[in-house]
């Protein structure tokens, strides 16, 4: 309750036959004061006369900190929860200014001269006789009683000396200037803190409803508040340096907003685990450098420290040698087409030597074959001319590797008139054991150019109908021969070719 002091004057008319009581509103409510008794009480006495009302005004005290914020009224209310208002200082500070000046105009003024004060003085000039070159020409009535000369002087060269020193003054106008300003970069911040009410008891009745005697009394217990339950942490997301952890937190009700009377804990959070640091750590091997025979594979080799000398233990090897056996270095066979583009008849041939005879007894036209294909990463073919693989008569002898050839790709190696009368597949045992290259052309591109293919044939067969080569009967490939017989023609023709590379050499 504040204090208040009234000196109060009320009419002469007022205090005759009997005190005055004065009344003074101090907000809302409304006391009765006696002067003469200095009484001061919330009722008037019962028939008391009455001076005007008096106001008092409320007048918020200021602190002696000249920075601090007045107390805040805190507004009373009829809900359960207390309210919070922050009571913060104003501090003040000045803003960082400096002049900002235009250039003035400026004169620089002297007296009218006076050359009456002056001398001139000339400099001697050079002066010469000129004479010309024919001073007396024998033209009548000409005077030649002397020379035509003639003086000539430079221009004069003269100079005005006056007093030394001029009484000259400069002259401007006053900057026009005003204040550039902008934010100090130092100022008090201001200093806050929370005014709360008091918190009020809203239960109405803190016990049990009257026991009905219909009932009896069975167990007493408590009943337990709804709560956040957290459970374990997760592993740190990286063996070696900052990551982040999660876990699971469920109101112990099991539905979440029975606990939003509560901050729910953090379900994850900023984790580091250092067990996984200086170790050595090793990517994927790659493909083997060689799909036939011995070659080499590589992998990435890294140090989780940013300095391999911190790093524990031995470093991994980051290459090693690999062997590859697979059926695509053994597999090899022919297929020769009586169309140009893979299509009318088609015989498939294995490894062996087959003159024109053979060639007619299984289907083939010599004099037809258009196409044909090579099957066979380290496969090789050689086509003749003539049914007795050039013996007795020169033609052409062209020896392929694994690949697709039309008609215009058979010509270009030197297949001519459609015409092939001998054929000769063997398997290129170098290609095999050592996965040499094959015709100027690395076995791993081969299967590069074998899986392109064999990719595109699937695509075509997957949106398009089968093909007539897909479809063509098992018994083109029971013509193949079977292992024990492929080692030995292979072995028969490989021989016959050593011969043919002797003759031509």
């Amino acid at each position: 309750m504040r204090a208040v002091t009234l000196v109060l004057c009320p009419a002469a008319g007022l205090l005759q036959g009997g005190a005055a009581w004065v009344p003074i509103q101090d907000g809302p409510s409304t006391r009765y004061f006696n002067p003469a008794s200095s009484e001061l009480l919330e009722t008037p006495p019962q028939g008391a006369k009455l001076a005007p009302t008096v106001k008092v005004p409320r007048v918020a005290l200021l602190s002696q900190d000249p920075d601090a914020a007045p107390e805040p009224e805190v507004s009373e209310h009829k809900a359960c929860f207390p309210h919070c208002t922050w009571n913060c200082t104003q501090p003040v500070c000045n803003q960082d200014c400096a002049p900002d000046c235009e250039q003035p105009r400026c004169q620089t003024r002297c007296p009218r001269p006076d050359y009456s004060q002056c001398q001139i003085d000339c400099k001697t000039p050079h002066c010469s006789v000129f004479c010309p070159k024919d001073s007396c020409k024998s033209d009548e009535g000409s005077d030649c009683s002397s020379p035509k000369c003639e003086t000539r002087c430079a221009r004069p060269v003269c100079y005005l000396k006056c007093a030394d020193h001029v009484p000259c003054q400069n002259v401007c106008h006053p900057p026009r200037c005003t204040w550039n300003c902008r934010n100090p970069k130092v100022c008090p911040k201001p200093q806050c803190r929370l005014v709360c009410e008091k918190a009020k008891g809203c239960a109405q009745n803190y016990e049990l409803p009257a026991l009905s005697p219909a009932f009896t009394v069975q167990g007493q217990f408590h009943a337990e508040r709804a709560h956040w339950i957290t459970f374990g942490w997760s592993k740190c997301g990286d063996e070696c340096g900052e990551s982040v952890r999660t876990r699971k937190v469920v109101c112990s009700t099991g539905e979440d907003h029975e606990c939003s009377f509560a901050p729910k804990p953090p379900t994850q959070e900023v984790c580091t685990d250092n067990t996984g640091c200086n170790q050595w750590r090793t990517g994927e091997w790659s493909p083997c450098s060689h799909l036939c025979g011995k070659g080499k594979k590589t992998r990435k080799v890294w140090c989780s420290h940013d300095d391999e000398k911190e790093c524990l233990g031995e470093k991994p090897v980051s290459s090693e040698v690999c062997v590859d056996h697979g059926k695509h270095c053994s597999v090899c066979d022919v297929t020769l087409y009586g169309g140009s583009n893979f299509n009318g008849w088609k015989q498939t041939f294995g490894v062996g030597k087959y003159g024109s005879d053979d060639l007619i007894a299984r289907g083939a036209k010599c004099e037809e074959t258009s196409s044909m294909k090579v099957h066979g990463l380290c496969c090789k073919a050689r086509v003749y001319e003539y049914g007795d693989f050039n013996h007795r008569t020169d033609g052409f002898k062209v020896k392929l590797g694994e690949g697709e050839y039309d008609q215009d790709a058979m010509e270009s190696h030197g297949i001519e008139n459609n015409d092939v009368s001998a054929l000769k597949v063997w398997l290129d045992e170098r290609c095999v054991s050592e996965g040499q290259p094959a015709f100027g052309l690395k076995v791993s591109e081969q299967l590069g150019i074998k899986m392109h293919q064999h990719h595109k044939a699937n695509h075509h067969k997957h949106h398009d109908e089968p093909s007539a080569e897909s479809e063509a009967p098992s018994e083109t490939l029971e013509e193949a021969s079977t292992p024990d017989q492929s080692q030995q023609q292979n072995s028969d023709v490989a021989s016959s070719e050593a011969e043919e590379a002797s003759e031509e050499s």
